[in-house]
């Protein structure tokens, strides 16, 4: 059974590529813009995932034969399209037969764009990335100092060898 994130997500990646829920009664369509504000859904999402759970068995996305309620049921999951990538709708028992959403988008897959993915925190990814450079700054300076204790590896020349080497320059010039 698909759960109800798994739903909006699945609804979220295919709005990115202008697939609009179907409402079969009416004959209108929910295609919210935009659909993140940062790394969340955003409102206009959140007002057509709303109109989309008081209709669940009269909506589905632009291609597809299932209902959103056929997909909240226990016989469907979502998965990936073995040719796109992109979150489709799966019988738990059953092969599907039928296609991917994307088998009527004349450009798609189209690995030449960015891929459709939910919203992302950029503080999040920002503390992921400071805390990768802390560990690597932390392993650097650990083999920094084990360079320098290693043995047999030639040592800094001191000013004692260096005056030594001058003092001998200078007896042989008089």
């Amino acid at each position: 059974m698909a759960s109800v994130s798994q739903v909006r997500t699945y609804l979220a990646y295919w709005f990115q590529l202008g697939k609009p829920v179907v409402f079969n009664r009416s004959q209108t369509q929910c295609l919210p813009h935009p659909i993140f504000q940062g790394n969340r859904l955003s409102p206009a999402f959140e007002q057509c995932w709303q109109a989309i759970t008081q209709n669940t068995a009269d909506c589905y996305l632009q291609g597809t034969d299932q209902t959103v309620a056929d997909l909240l049921a226990a016989e469907w999951e979502i998965t990936e399209c073995a040719r796109c990538s992109m979150p489709i709708p799966m019988p738990v028992s059953i092969v599907n037969a039928s296609a991917c959403p994307c088998n009527d988008l004349p450009n798609w897959p189209n690995d030449e764009i960015p891929q459709p993915r939910m919203g992302v925190s950029d503080e999040s990814c920002l503390q992921d990335i400071r805390k990768r450079l802390s560990i690597a700054g932390a392993s650097r300076d650990r083999l920094q100092s084990t360079y320098e204790r290693s043995p047999g590896l030639p040592q800094k020349t001191t000013d004692k060898t260096q005056s030594t080497t001058q003092d001998a320059t200078k007896a042989a010039g008089s």
